[in-house]
């Protein structure tokens, strides 16, 4: 089996990140330990926006779907491009290699589209170098040694036809679903098998549970289950209103994933476990069919609507099957903004201390609550500083055995970091502020 995992992560002028960079203490001789990595700071100062270079990543990987509109506002205001550039570690039945992709995002009136795309990698033996895989920008397509103008007739108007449709459809080119036939011709087995490792393994096993997917939850009562079985990958809503209804194939999904998440509820929150009480088949408007149910969460003897149980542990019940994965599947890669939101804050320190000591996958979050910083190493914590041109960095002078909670507080409070971490506020100013803002004028 081929093991794919993310190593470094660099940003230029995404959001309010004019350039970030964040490494991940992972490499080839602990490829099947979990990695899960924090990433704190105050509120506005470009966490979320790792988040959104996966979901970003997930889009381009998928070569079917369209980058986001404008109105997102994911370049950074008066830039005219943004880049995301990932490096990956990847074992196969080839060897071990570096292999990177690097894209630059630019919009026109109603999108963001990749500009400039690259594909390429490094064998990790001494000595070797880069090669390029494929480049595509919007003038010229690389596929190796062979560009457009080197192209016999059929396969150049091939290719300008998929170039085209890419940008019309604001796709991925490198990972449109067409391209693989003139890929094939071009590049050896080996390399073929990294496109594939990208395109298709990790692709696969990479979720990204942001704001985006989690309000619905607390907003329209609309549970998102993030799903990791093994035939079965994506995000199925569950109304929590009333009696859903579902079709047959995603009802049984769904089932599929309660009976694995019940292994783990009850050992998470003591006693609770979800029951599904199947109502009756019925015919869809588009003439599917479908079944109508609902979850109970049964306690005991008794059971009730899965809506009457608190939003903290709805989250917890949504994204399990993801956590699931990252414990067991050393491909699972999942990235989860604001993980701590409505979780009880001892329990989260338990869910990630098991994680991290017996986990194989890796788990990407950003938090508030600073009981993490107890529980994992330093070295796999991250900060956000207020230099948007260094934007992430990890914190000096702390050894491993230091609690990185009072570190960080210290930083806060003393500086002593090679960048600010936090913009001052200065509670009399406050105070008064509130003080102005009560005062009534006529």
């Amino acid at each position: 089996m081929a093991i794919i995992k993310v190593k470094k992560i660099t940003l230029q002028n995404v959001r309010n990140v004019r350039h970030g960079e964040i490494i991940l203490t992972m490499n080839f001789d602990t490829f099947l330990q979990a990695n899960v990595v924090g990433l704190y700071g105050q509120n506005g100062s470009g966490k979320t926006t790792i988040v959104d270079a996966f979901a970003l990543l997930k889009t381009l990987l998928s070569g079917d779907k369209k980058l986001p509109s404008q109105d997102k506002r994911l370049i950074m205001a008066g830039e005219q491009v943004a880049s995301l550039d990932f490096e990956f570690l990847v074992e196969n039945q080839f060897g071990t290699f570096f292999l990177y992709y690097y894209v630059e995002l630019q919009e026109d009136q109603h999108r963001l589209y990749p500009a400039l795309e690259r594909l390429s990698y490094k064998e990790n033996a001494k000595g070797k170098r880069s090669k390029i895989l494929m480049t595509a920008t919007e003038k010229d397509v690389h596929i190796r040694k062979s560009s457009l103008t080197n192209m016999n007739e059929a396969a150049r108007i091939q290719l300008l036809v998929l170039q085209q449709l890419a940008r019309k459809q604001y796709q991925s080119l490198l990972f449109h679903k067409d391209l693989k036939p003139l890929v094939q011709e071009r590049l050896s087995e080996q390399e073929m098998q990294l496109l594939h490792n990208i395109a298709m393994d990790f692709k696969r096993d990479l979720h990204v549970v942001n704001t985006q997917s989690i309000a619905p939850l607390f907003e329209e009562r609309m549970m998102p289950f993030s799903i990791h079985l093994e035939k079965t990958r994506g995000l199925i809503p569950y109304d929590l209103k009333g009696p859903a209804l579902l079709p047959e194939a995603a009802f049984y999904t769904l089932c599929e994933v309660i009976e694995q998440s019940n292994r783990v509820l009850s050992a998470i929150i003591p006693e609770l476990a979800i029951k599904i009480n199947a109502i009756t088949k019925q015919t869809m408007d588009n003439g599917e069919q479908g079944i109508r149910f609902e979850f109970l969460a049964q306690r005991g003897e008794q059971a009730l609507p899965l809506r009457t149980e608190s939003e903290g542990i709805l989250k917890i019940i949504s994204i399990l099957s993801v956590l699931i994965a990252v414990y067991n599947n050393p491909n699972a890669c999942v990235v989860i903004d604001e993980l701590d939101s409505g979780i009880f804050e001892y329990l989260l320190g338990e869910l990630l201390t098991v994680i991290d000591e017996d986990g194989k996958g890796q788990l990407i979050f950003t938090s508030h609550n600073l009981r993490v910083l107890e529980v994992l190493a330093i070295n796999n914590l991250w900060f956000t500083t207020t230099n948007d041109n260094h934007r992430y960095m990890q914190l000096k002078g702390v050894k491993e055995a230091n609690n990185a909670r009072d570190a960080y507080l210290r930083a806060i409070q003393l500086g002593g970091q090679d960048e600010e971490i936090y913009k001052e506020t200065k509670a009399f100013k406050i105070k008064r502020a509130f003080r102005k803002a009560g005062v009534q004028h006529d």
